[in-house]
Parts: structure tokens; C-alpha cells; sequence
């Protein structure tokens, strides 16, 4: 019995780190130092600004962003300042984050004082074009485009817009170079889209821009 004890004790206080990929729970903002996103989901290549207000902490005072981006190793710097200006606000513009990634700064005082944290998701960016856009009755059309960040094997999905809302009609992968193809036989006037599956914990599924096919 008491090898069984030291078993289960081993499971419950041995245990490894949390499942990588799984979000980190955000840390409370600091009364002093708080942050925020000016979004919390962007389209890869989409920058957002980090900003925030530091209260009891001089302006000029220098304030550095760090991140910690997908699988969530540890925040290291992200190579962006800024600096407290006169109203006690600071503000970090062009934040490109690669992949779904959690942010905070810390206040270069002494002691320093870090902010709390708060997380970006970032979704695939997907192109889509058509080989004509007024197509005869019944012509074939290509339906074509990238996936980016590049992503080889990822589910494409051709949506058409109906009255109840897209529905997929045709299926793609993306190959070695991140592009897909898809050709289909149009018959009547429709809208439509490209929806690009992540399958992944580092990004977030991405949709094109619709197109709207007049058949002629």
C-alpha cells in the first residue's frame, strides 16, 4: 500500500508543464502599469499597438515590450520602446506578432515594474482569386490564391453564400509553396469565399475576401 501511496503522490506533485500551445492565462494588470491591445485577433502580417497608462512613474521613463509568443517558452524582449510621456501614457505602434502571442512591458525604473499581460491571436492570411469573374453558363472557373504564414497540406475550403450562410462546395490543399487551386463549373450568379483551416495551436483559421461571379 505504501508503494501505491508514493505512486499517486508522484502523479500529483511530479507532473510535467501544461500541454504546449495551450494559452497562458493572462496576469492581472498592474494598478501602476497597464496594457492593452488595440486588437485581440489580427490577420497574419496585421500589426496592432500596445499601449497603456503608467501611473506614479515619471515621464521619459523608458518602457520595453515583451513577448511570448506559440508554444509559450518565456517573454523575451520584442525589440520595441517606448517612452512615458508627459500625461503618464505610453504607446508601441507596428506589433507584428508571427504567431498567437502574449505581451506585457516593464517600466525600466528601479525596481522595475512589469505591467500585466495580454494575448494577440493571430488568423492565416488567405488570397483568393478567380480566372473570370463573368463567366459564360456552365464555363469552368479556377479558384485559386495562397495561405500565409507558408503552410503545406492545410484543408481549403471554397465557400458559396447562400440564404441561411456559406456553405462549402469544394475542397483544396495547399501544396509545397502555400498555394491551392480549385477548378469548378459555375451555373449561376454567386458569392463567394476561401476559408483556410489551421489544423494548429499557432494560428487561428483564416478567411479571404469574398467574390461575387456573374454569369453571362
Amino acid at each position: 500500500m505504501k508503494k501505491i501511496s508514493a505512486a499517486l503522490a508522484c502523479v500529483l506533485v511530479c507532473a510535467g508543464p501544461a500541454v504546449a500551445g495551450k494559452p497562458p492565462k493572462p496576469t492581472k494588470p498592474n494598478s501602476n502599469l497597464t496594457i492593452t491591445a488595440s486588437a485581440t485577433a489580427v490577420t497574419f502580417g496585421k500589426s496592432v499597438t500596445i499601449s497603456g497608462v503608467a501611473k506614479n512613474i515619471p515621464a521619459g521613463t523608458s518602457v520595453e515590450l515583451q513577448q511570448n509568443p506559440y508554444p509559450y517558452a518565456g517573454f523575451k524582449p520584442a525589440g520595441k520602446t517606448a517612452v512615458v510621456d508627459p500625461t503618464g501614457n505610453y504607446s508601441i505602434a507596428g506589433v507584428v506578432p508571427q504567431l498567437h502571442t502574449q505581451y506585457k512591458v516593464i517600466a525600466k525604473t528601479s525596481p522595475p515594474i512589469e505591467s500585466g499581460t495580454v494575448f494577440v491571436r493571430v488568423r492565416l492570411r488567405v488570397s483568393f482569386s478567380v480566372s473570370d469573374a463573368t463567366p459564360k453558363r456552365g464555363a469552368r472557373v479556377r479558384f485559386s490564391g495562397t495561405v500565409a504564414p507558408a503552410h503545406a497540406g492545410k484543408p481549403v475550403l471554397i465557400q458559396k453564400k447562400t440564404a441561411s450562410g456559406y456553405k462549402t462546395v469544394a475542397r483544396a490543399t495547399t501544396t509545397s509553396t502555400s498555394k491551392y487551386s480549385k477548378s469548378l463549373r459555375i451555373k449561376s450568379k454567386g458569392t463567394y469565399r476561401v476559408v483556410a483551416e489551421s489544423l494548429d495551436q499557432d494560428h487561428d483559421n483564416g478567411t479571404s475576401r469574398s467574390r461575387t461571379l456573374r454569369v453571362h
